[in-house]
């Protein structure tokens, strides 16, 4: 019995115009490491590659840091002391946001370890305050392929 040989489709073209993956952790340094798997899945559905998929992740652990470290006065309610990630996904980028309620926010310092750790991985990163909200937003450009 002969078989046909047939090369292996690329199915990264099929990734998703617009699409968003969201997840929600307890805003415990402890939980980082689920988001850190999301992202790397989501990275890997993408078809990126290694080195673009760990930047991604330390990008979003250290925007994680960033809040954690900042929040001023954990929120009572269970559920609004989640820290959430939203990943919104096209073929050539990544959006993340990452969103914590507290009580209040202390200013991070643009020259600390983590913001420099962020900025030097991401294309685009802000850091805002809406309310009793902090929001982290990276981006993460796919880089060309060579």
């Amino acid at each position: 019995m002969e078989h046909e040989s047939r090369p292996i489709p690329d199915f990264s073209a099929l990734a998703p115009a617009v699409g968003a993956v969201v997840i929600s952790v307890p805003a415990d340094p402890d939980y980082l490491a689920v988001v850190r798997s999301a992202c790397a899945q989501v990275g890997a559905k993408l078809s990126w590659g290694l080195a673009e998929v760990s930047d991604l992740r330390l990008a979003v652990d250290e925007a994680c840091g960033l809040l954690l470290r900042h929040a001023v006065g954990a929120r009572s309610d269970e559920e609004e002391a989640n820290l959430r990630c939203r990943f919104a996904i096209s073929p050539s980028s990544l959006r993340a946001t990452v969103s914590l309620r507290a009580e209040g926010f202390a200013s991070p310092d643009t020259q600390e370890f983590g913001w420099t750790i962020v900025t030097a991985l991401v294309d685009d990163f802000t850091w805002n305050i809406d309310g009793a909200t902090a929001h982290v937003e990276i981006v993460k450009n796919r880089t060309a392929a060579v």
